[in-house]
């Protein structure tokens, strides 16, 4: 692994994308493990745990990570800003949320080797670090907080262009992703065992208060007069040779913008259908208390 140039980043890349060379990313190690754990498990429960369309939305969210991280998408994300803007909604805005609808935490502790629940899971449980974690890591605010500051920490040109060139850095920028990714869709979602603290309504605005961030982000890079990070010098893809850096730049904030935008305005969307839906049922079940002779 290079330390000085993420993936190898000045080598010549071939035009045509699926002749790109596999260059491994060792988060595609986890995302496998926990595919494996998850399908070892579901046999282990008397009674399936999950529902055939929860099983189908983990594992479409683990083959976006895995693609996600892979070639062609992953060596040209180091090439093209736009390519590395895809890369991170495919993770951040598609891949882990849906991974959360299999209910993954329930099941993969099923599946994982017994001396790891033992000796690492149940003590980890009983701690005081895991009634810190779900205290503070797990507070709606404090999880959309380390969402944004992550966010926008790794598009400041400076630290963006550490995970551009240094792999240790691109790592850590992929993880940093992964994990305010998760705390952030947790508070949206549920996945049992967990519950969230927000309300259905509150939760609209929640997911239209980070799309309003995200926005200011994307119109900033998409209007941008220069090219803010170190792509310039580097070997452009064939493909993309005749429009240039600072196109590239504005494509990103575009994608950044408008998909990134859609996925929060159908999240929202889902959210106010399941708080109508429940509002429904309440009103019917108080109906039918209503009507019942006394």
């Amino acid at each position: 692994m290079s330390v000085a140039y993420a993936h190898g980043a000045f080598e010549e890349l071939p035009d045509n994308l699926f002749e790109v060379k596999w260059d491994w990313d060792p988060a595609l190690v986890f995302f496998v493990l926990l595919l494996l754990f998850y399908f070892r498990a579901l046999p282990r429960f008397k009674k399936q745990p999950v529902k055939p369309w929860q099983i189908w939305m983990f594992v479409t969210g683990i083959a976006l990570n895995i693609l996600a991280l892979s070639p062609p998408i992953d060596p040209y994300a180091d090439r093209l800003f736009w390519v590395h803007m895809v890369q991170h909604l495919m993770i951040t805005h598609l891949g882990v949320p849906l991974m959360l609808f299999g209910v993954p935490f329930f099941v993969v502790i099923r599946g994982v080797p017994l001396w790891f629940r033992r000796y690492i899971y149940f003590p980890y449980l009983r701690s005081w670090l895991n009634r810190f974690v779900s205290a503070v890591f797990f507070n709606p605010i404090v999880a959309l907080v380390l969402f944004e500051v992550n966010y926008w920490f790794w598009h400041v040109p400076r630290f963006y262009n550490l995970a551009l060139f240094n792999d240790y850095y691109h790592l850590l920028e992929h993880a940093c992703f992964a994990i305010t990714a998760m705390l952030l869709w947790r508070n949206i979602i549920d996945p049992a065992p967990m519950k969230s603290r927000l309300k259905l309504p509150v939760r609209i605005l929640y997911l239209g208060f980070i799309m309003a961030l995200n926005v200011i982000l994307s119109a900033f890079l998409t209007f941008a007069d220069e090219v803010l990070y170190g792509y310039e010098g580097m070997p452009v893809p064939e493909f993309w040779q005749r429009w240039g850096y600072l196109h590239d730049q504005r494509l990103g904030g575009l994608i950044m913008w408008v998909p990134g935008g859609l996925i929060m305005l159908i999240a929202m969307t889902a959210v106010f259908f399941v708080w109508a839906n429940k509002e429904e049922k309440k009103d019917q079940l108080a109906l039918e208390m209503q009507m019942k002779p006394v």
